[in-house]
């Protein structure tokens, strides 16, 4: 397979198995592939998908392909309590884990577009949850909005916005970490209709803290993640 100069294969140039997916009406494609190496997974933004062959050559070396198909409704996402209010919703209870990870959709493979999915974390009373970022590779431009075409992971310790943290997007290879200022918090993903890629994975961990009558304020995840800080993991 020719390369396009970057070293990665140009599939234009060859055989290639194209993935489409409905975008504003129509079917529009979101990855190609080719090659002989094995893609990661690949997921629908919806219950429709478009797998399209397009051989050009023929060559005895060439065997072509197999796949398998799933049909599922919670995104790949197989931690957590799927919440049924929620298209993408889960809930991570103190009462039924300490500890655990998650990720975002599809993970490994590409995240589908235009989805927004709701990490939901309860502790118990007096009880903090703790994030640690193994992986960090999602689409975007800061600061992360409608103007910069960017996918982003938003975090919350209510339900609404919460102008303590930003939103986060771009790669970060390093790993980095945030923390909730009581016992619940939220982390929400949302993806546009524009690019896309691998998303993210975390670990997370409740744990007790005393009740105090001064808290010192914690450090914003901007902060955190531009490796302000002891939370920055090294």
């Amino acid at each position: 397979i020719p390369s396009d100069g970057t070293g990665n294969q140009n599939c234009e140039e060859g055989d290639s198995l194209q993935i489409l997916v409905p975008i504003r009406g129509k079917y529009e494609v979101v990855e190609t592939i080719c090659g002989d190496t094995i893609p990661k997974p690949v997921m629908s933004n919806g219950p429709k998908m478009l797998v399209e062959f397009r051989g050009r050559y023929s060559g005895k070396g060439n065997r072509g392909f197999k796949a398998e198909y799933k049909f599922v409704e919670n995104f790949g996402i197989i931690t957590g309590q799927q919440l049924n209010n929620q298209e993408c919703g889960f809930e991570f209870n103190s009462t039924k884990e300490k500890t655990g990870w998650f990720h975002s959709p599809n993970f490994p493979g590409i995240y589908p577009q235009n989805v927004e999915c709701n990490y939901l974390f309860y502790g118990r009373q007096n009880e903090r949850v703790a994030i640690k970022f193994s992986y960090f590779d999602v689409e975007g431009i800061q600061p992360c909005e409608e103007s910069t075409a960017s996918d982003y992971v938003e975090f919350s310790n209510f339900m609404t916005t919460d102008r303590k943290f930003r939103r986060m997007c771009e790669t970060n290879k390093r790993g980095w970490d945030v923390k909730s200022d009581g016992k619940f918090f939220r982390v929400t993903f949302r993806s546009n209709d524009r690019f896309e890629s691998t998303g993210f994975r975390a670990s997370y961990q409740f744990h007790s803290e005393p009740p105090s009558t001064t808290e010192t304020p914690a450090m914003s995840v901007s902060e955190q993640f531009n490796g302000k800080g002891s939370t920055m993991c090294k």
